[in-house]
C-alpha cells in the first residue's frame, strides 16, 4: 500500500483545444478511497490512466509511495486498474476471472490457485469459484471484481466506473461492497464516477474535476455544504443546487421581492456587478401566488412525484432572464402546472453566493 501524489500533471492529447488534465494537484493518502467526480470528459479517467502508466504525463509528476513514476513501465508501477463495468469475462467461472492477472503473468499453477483461493476468501466469494458470473448476483460480481484487482497485491487499486453498464440499481451502490471491501483491506483506492450520488455515498474524500480541471478537493460534507466553484454546486445532489444570476446595485442583490445583502468582503470579491445565487431543492418552500406575497415569483412548469416527495420546477425570470428553480416540495398541496406560486427560503437555510465573472465561491 502506499500514498499518491498528482503534482501539477497535465495531459494534452495531439490536436485537442484544452488538456484533458490540467495542471492537477492531489494527495491520496495511504489506504483512503478517493473518488474523482464531475461530468463526461472532465479528466477522471484520463487521470487514472496516467496513474497507471496508460497514458503519459505531459507536464508535472505523479508518486506512487513517494517515487516519481513518470518512466516506470506500467506493469512495474503496482497499479491495478478495473475498467468500466464489472469487467468480467462471462465464459469463465469466478476462480478464472480472479486468476486473469496472475494467468497474464505466467505464475505458476500451484501459486495461482493458492493466491486466488485466498483472495476469494478475504472477499466473500469461495463459495462461488465454480460459477460463471451471470450466474450470481450483483454482491458477488463486485467482490469478484474487486479480488481480481487486489489478486496480485497491488499498491494501488483504480477503479474507472465501475459500477457503469453494470446493471446494479443506484438505490443498491451505497451498500457497494466493493467501498467496503476497500475500507476492511486498507488499499489505498482510487474511484472514478460520474454519479455524484455514488461520490456522496462512499467517498472518504471527493475530487470534484470539470474541464480537466480540479474544482474542490475535500469530503463529502464538505464539499456538499460548502461549493468552491458554480462547477461544483450544479454538480453535487440530485437534483443540483439552483443558481440565479442577480444584478447587484448598492451591494444588495436583487431576486424579484427576494434581495440578499452582501458584505463588504464579498462586494470587494466581485469581478462584475453580478452575483449568482445557490439554493438548494430542499431549503425552498411553495406558498400561494397571492398579491402581496413575499418572495421569488414563479410559474411552475413540472411537478413529478418521487414517491417520498414531488420535485416542482418553478420558471421566474429575474433582469429579464427566465430561470427554472428545482423545489422538494413535502408539505401542503401539491401546485399544479401552470400554478402562480411565490417561492421562499427556509429559515435557518444556507445561501451560496459565487462570482458571476469567475465562478468561485464568494467568502462568508
Amino acid at each position: 500500500m502506499a500514498d499518491v501524489r498528482f503534482i501539477d500533471a497535465t495531459r494534452v492529447f495531439h490536436g485537442a483545444w484544452r488538456p484533458a488534465v490540467d495542471d492537477v494537484s492531489i494527495d491520496v493518502r495511504d489506504g483512503e478511497l478517493l473518488v474523482l467526480t464531475g461530468p463526461s470528459g472532465s479528466g477522471k479517467s484520463t487521470l487514472l490512466r496516467m496513474l497507471a502508466g496508460l497514458e503519459p504525463v505531459d507536464r508535472g509528476t505523479v508518486l506512487i509511495g513517494g517515487k516519481d513514476v513518470g518512466r516506470t513501465a506500467p506493469d512495474k508501477r503496482g497499479v491495478s486498474m478495473i475498467f468500466q463495468g464489472f469487467a468480467l469475462f462471462p465464459h469463465q467461472t469466478i476462480r478464472e476471472n480472479i486468476a486473469l492477472p496472475l494467468t497474464m503473468r505466467k505464475s505458476s499453477v500451484k501459486s495461482a490457485a493458492a493466491r486466488v483461493q485466498q483472495v476469494a476468501e478475504l472477499c466473500g466469494v469461495a463459495d462461488h469459484l465454480n460459477a460463471k458470473p451471470d450466474t450470481v448476483g450483483y454482491d458477488v460480481r463486485q467482490r469478484t471484481t474487486m479480488a481480481r484487482a487486489i489478486v496480485r497485491r497491488p499498491d494501488v487499486v483504480c477503479l474507472d466506473e465501475p459500477l457503469a453498464g453494470s446493471g446494479t440499481p443506484l438505490m443498491m451502490r451505497g451498500r457497494s461492497p466493493i467501498a467496503a471491501l476497500q475500507r476492511e483491506l486498507g488499499i489505498t483506492t482510487l474511484y472514478a464516477t460520474c454519479s455524484s450520488v455514488d461520490a456522496w455515498q462512499i467517498a472518504d474524500r471527493i475530487a470534484v474535476l470539470d474541464n480537466g480541471r480540479l474544482q474542490q478537493l475535500g469530503t463529502p460534507a464538505e464539499v456538499f455544504t460548502t461549493p468552491a466553484t458554480i462547477a461544483v454546486a450544479q454538480f453535487l445532489g440530485e437534483p443540483g443546487m439552483n443558481l440565479l444570476p442577480a444584478p447587484i446595485t448598492a451591494g444588495t442583490a436583487h431576486l424579484s421581492a427576494f434581495t440578499v445583502v452582501l458584505t463588504p468582503t464579498q462586494s470587494a470579491a466581485l469581478t462584475t456587478p453580478r452575483v449568482v445565487i445557490g439554493i438548494r431543492p430542499e431549503d425552498l418552500t411553495i406558498g400561494s401566488g397571492a398579491e402581496g406575497a413575499e418572495g421569488i415569483r414563479a410559474t411552475v412548469v413540472l411537478v413529478r412525484d418521487t414517491g417520498r416527495d414531488y420535485l416542482v420546477t418553478a420558471r421566474t425570470v429575474v433582469a429579464g432572464e427566465e430561470s427554472d428553480l428545482v423545489v422538494r416540495h413535502s408539505e401542503g398541496p401539491v401546485p399544479a402546472k401552470g400554478e402562480r406560486v411565490v417561492l421562499a427560503v427556509r429559515p435557518g437555510a444556507s445561501l451560496h453566493l459565487f462570482d458571476a465573472g469567475s465562478g468561485v465561491r464568494l467568502p462568508e
